[in-house]
């Protein structure tokens, strides 16, 4: 009977240090959950996940209305530049053949829309001449010579800028 007894002692002991190392091991664990627990707590700063909810939906139609009043602006900015004067183009050309040189020129000052006016300069040994007529669409309601009509097809077209000057 006495051996019985021992080995009772034994199994109840090996039981017992089982037993303590489980609880160990769940203590750790408890104390990590605990400490994440915590940093999360303190990030959000209330465990109620209805609050954060609500904060979430918030912040996000508060960034939409943003987001709609920069799509807006930005709307308007491109507007506002296609009305702005687009880089200058000119034509120089010899308004007289047999006198002087390329020295009469027409510059086109134009938006997007063709909208804005054509000047020209005729130059001559004797005098000089300018005239500036308003253009709409590429169409001036003044008759266009040439060399305006040129330089307003270069505005329609930026990237074919070239030099005309007549033989």
């Amino acid at each position: 009977m006495m051996q019985w007894l021992e080995f009772a002692v034994i199994i109840l002991s090996v039981i017992s240090v089982f037993s303590l190392v489980l609880a160990i091991w769940g203590l750790a664990a408890l104390a990590g959950l605990r400490r994440r627990f915590r940093r999360w707590k303190d990030i959000h700063q209330t465990a109620d996940l209805e609050a954060v909810y609500e904060r979430t939906v918030e912040k996000a139609e508060r960034l939409e209305k943003e987001l709609a009043a920069l799509r807006q602006t930005l709307t308007d900015l491109q507007e506002a530049v296609a009305r702005k004067i687009s880089t200058a183009r000119i034509v120089r050309y010899n308004a007289f053949e047999g006198q002087g040189s390329d020295l009469s020129f027409s510059i086109a000052l134009l938006d997007d829309h063709l909208d804005g006016v054509v000047i020209s300069s005729i130059y001559g040994r004797e005098e000089s001449r300018m005239y500036a007529k308003p253009v709409v669409g590429g169409e001036s309601r003044y008759a266009l010579t040439e060399e305006e009509r040129d330089v307003i097809e270069q505005s329609a077209h930026p990237g074919d800028i070239h030099r005309r000057v007549p033989v």
